[in-house]
Order: C-alpha cells, then sequence, then structure tokens
C-alpha cells in the first residue's frame, strides 16, 4: 500500500499505551491537517460485551475495539482484513497502531500469508488432541493446519515491511508494570462482574461463547467468582498472575520485534508513558 504510514506504540499491558497512543495521534492530527485513525490491534477488546474487563475505556474514538459479539470467533486473519479496509482510503496516509497482541502487530506489519481457516470439527479435534499439551492453543493451531493439510504459512517474522513505519515502544521497568497491573486487575475485579454475570447468563440461556473469551483474563477469573469457586479477593489475585505473565510474554514479543525490524523503522523507546511530553513534534517520530 503506497504511501502509507503506520506509527505503532507498542508495549505491556497496563503500561499506558492507549493514553499515548491518543496522545500521539492527536499531535499527528494536527501535523498532517486530518483526522488521524487510532486502530486497537488487541485480540480481546474486539468483544464488545466486555468493555471493563477487556480496559476498552480511553478519551479519543479507535477503530477495531467493540466490533463483534463474545458468541464470534475473531481471528489475525480478521484483524488484517478489518485494518485494511480502514486503512485504505486513499485519503488517509498516516494512521496509528495501538499495539497489544504481538501476532495482530506482527500481521499487520509484515507481508506473510496467514494460516487459512479450519471447519469447527477439525478445530474441536485439534484442541481435544492438544489439550495436554504446555501451550493448548497454540498447539491444537498446529493440530488444525496438519489436519486441514494446509501448507506452511512461513515465519511470522519474515516478510517485507507493508507499510513505512515508525515504533514507539512504551517499555517501563516491572515495577511500574506490576503496580499498574495491580490497580487494573482491583478494577477488573471491581467493575467487571456485571459483564461476567450477562456472560453466565448467555451460558446457561445455552449460547456458545467464544473458547477465547472463555479463557481471557478476568472473564475465567470472575466465572469463577459468581460460581462460588474463588472469593473475590482470590479473582483479583489470580487476574492479577496471569496479568503479569502476559506482559512479560509482551514485552520478549516486542523487543524481538524491535530487533527484527533493525534498520528498517524509526524506533523511540520510552521508560515511562510522561517521556513522551519531551517529544517536542512528530519530526522526532516519524519525521513528519
Amino acid at each position: 500500500m503506497p504511501g502509507k504510514h503506520a506509527l505503532v506504540v507498542c508495549g505491556p499491558t497496563a503500561g499506558g499505551k492507549s493514553e499515548l497512543s491518543d496522545t500521539l495521534a492527536g499531535r499527528l492530527t494536527e501535523a498532517v491537517g486530518y483526522c488521524v485513525p487510532t486502530l486497537v490491534v488487541d485480540s480481546m477488546q474486539v468483544y464488545r460485551e466486555i468493555p471493563v474487563i477487556t480496559n476498552q475505556a480511553r478519551r479519543r474514538p479507535a477503530e477495531l475495539v467493540g466490533i463483534v459479539s463474545v458468541t464470534d470467533e475473531w481471528s489475525v486473519a480478521d484483524h488484517r482484513a478489518r485494518a485494511e479496509e480502514i486503512t485504505g482510503s486513499a485519503a488517509r496516509t498516516h494512521f496509528v497502531l495501538d499495539a497489544g497482541t504481538g501476532m495482530y502487530l506482527n500481521a499487520l506489519l509484515l507481508d506473510f500469508p496467514l494460516a487459512p481457516r479450519v471447519s469447527p470439527e477439525i478445530r474441536k479435534l485439534a484442541q481435544a488432541e492438544a489439550a495436554d499439551e504446555q501451550n493448548p492453543r497454540r498447539a491444537a493451531r498446529t493440530r488444525e493446519l496438519i489436519l486441514s493439510g494446509a501448507r506452511e504459512r512461513g515465519s511470522i517474522w519474515e516478510g517485507e515491511l507493508r507499510h513505512e513505519t515508525s515504533i514507539v515502544y512504551l517499555r517501563p521497568d516491572r515495577s511500574q508494570v506490576d503496580a499498574a497491573i495491580a490497580e487494573r486487575s482491583r478494577k477488573i475485579a471491581r467493575d467487571g462482574q456485571r459483564e461476567a454475570g450477562l456472560i453466565r447468563e448467555m451460558i446457561e440461556d445455552g449460547v456458545k461463547i467464544s473458547p477465547q473469551v472463555m479463557d481471557s483474563v478476568g472473564v475465567r477469573e470472575l466465572l469463577q467468582y459468581l460460581s462460588g469457586t474463588l472469593t473475590l479477593e482470590q479473582a483479583e489475585e489470580r487476574i492479577a498472575t496471569r496479568t503479569r505473565r502476559f506482559a512479560r510474554r509482551q514485552m520478549r514479543w516486542f523487543d524481538k520485534l524491535i530487533r527484527t525490524l533493525e534498520g528498517r523503522t524509526r524506533v523511540t523507546v520510552l521508560k515511562d508513558r510522561h517521556q513522551a511530553s519531551k517529544l517536542h513534534n512528530m519530526h522526532d517520530i516519524i519525521g513528519v
């Protein structure tokens, strides 16, 4: 897509990506003279019924947030296709990617073929065969491709950049991230119960909820709380523990992405979101 420029804001969950993305999208809008869209690159914020649990609140409107039901399957291919629809306008040469899900970000930035969809029958069989693996979701996806006879898709770290790209990597130290995660986990445990209750009612009515939603951070724990399996304090602690682990995986992913794209992108690393105030104009970030 010639002439397009992606400004990526990436980093661990609860690290301040949304606030920084909104700030930079506002500055970029002033610099280029039209409203620059922000696309959220997050596998869970697409679900409309769980805005508190997935932390969808922000001060500037964003795309790819709350667009499907918790009953729907969503994939990296869906995310790429919807993003291309939004960024395809010839009038929009710049856009911001607020990125928390590494695999989705790679698919938006790098030109590599995506694995095809498989039938529900193959997916169910693959999940059963991978149930005892250390990472059941990843193992199930591998089994799906084998069972469906799909060709090897190649490395998700290879391929040419699909757009001119600049990256702002928000990488606070561990103590800052853990403190922010603790605060967010309290909020999810306190304010996310109504959303978990809605999902519980849907399940009781026989509605099938996406496995991705059922296993997600916050939904799983609050359903256990509502069933009496966990106390609220236990649910909050498990949310925080799983989120800390997820944040570590995110940082490892984005560290690798920065190394992979070395020499091909403009990269700005911030240890604190407040450091953005030291970037005096968009030229410091993308050369505009």
